[in-house]
């Protein structure tokens, strides 16, 4: 399942469950890069980390030399 709308639409709150619940199954590293959903991913985890940000990491990719047109 997508978290962001890189495949077609996602219900953002279905998409924080789903978040949820991965963290309530022992998951305790999320990764994302911006090429993910244009921010919307970050946005995302955001709200995640607000309320379980004791429970839970975030990692951020970059790419270096910026995008091909």
């Amino acid at each position: 399942m997508a978290l962001t709308p890189v495949y077609g639409d996602v219900d953002p709150a279905e998409a924080l469950r789903t978040l949820h619940h991965a963290v309530d199954a022992g998951a305790s590293f999320i990764d994302t890069a911006d090429i993910y959903g244009g921010g919307s991913n970050e946005e995302l985890i955001s709200q995640l980390l607000k309320e379980r940000r004791g429970e839970v990491q975030a990692g951020h990719q970059v790419r270096a030399g910026g995008y091909a047109d």
